[in-house]
């Protein structure tokens, strides 16, 4: 929903700059630096063998569907004025980052049962 408020010509740069922001945690969220700055048995808790195994497959399955993403938006990209470069970015980046997050919720819980 976010990201199709970006595309708005009414506030957009407020709702880009927003979306930028929840990008970023969600990239901070998918890589270990946030534990790995952490010490303390709820840090090596968090971050095992299993967890680290589990953000590498996402990881790949978040490459996977941003390169599916940038095919798509090569193949629209030859209508004119559809879609600029920016918003193409955006639903690349977006398309990857949900496609990791929604793989690494569900092996860890998968791994949780």
């Amino acid at each position: 929903m976010l990201l199709g408020l970006t595309f708005a010509t009414s506030r957009g740069s407020f709702f880009q700059g927003m979306w930028f922001g929840f990008t970023l945690v969600s990239v901070l969220y998918l890589s270990p630096l946030v534990t790995r700055l952490k010490n303390g048995p709820l840090a090596q808790l968090l971050e095992d063998e299993v967890t680290r195994e589990h953000r590498r497959a996402s990881s790949a399955i978040g490459f996977w569907a941003g390169l599916l993403a940038a095919a798509a938006m090569l193949a629209i990209g030859d209508v004119p004025g559809l879609l600029s470069a920016s918003d193409s970015a955006r639903i690349i980046f977006t398309t990857a980052i949900v496609a990791a997050q929604v793989r690494l919720a569900t092996l860890e819980l998968q791994a949780a049962r």
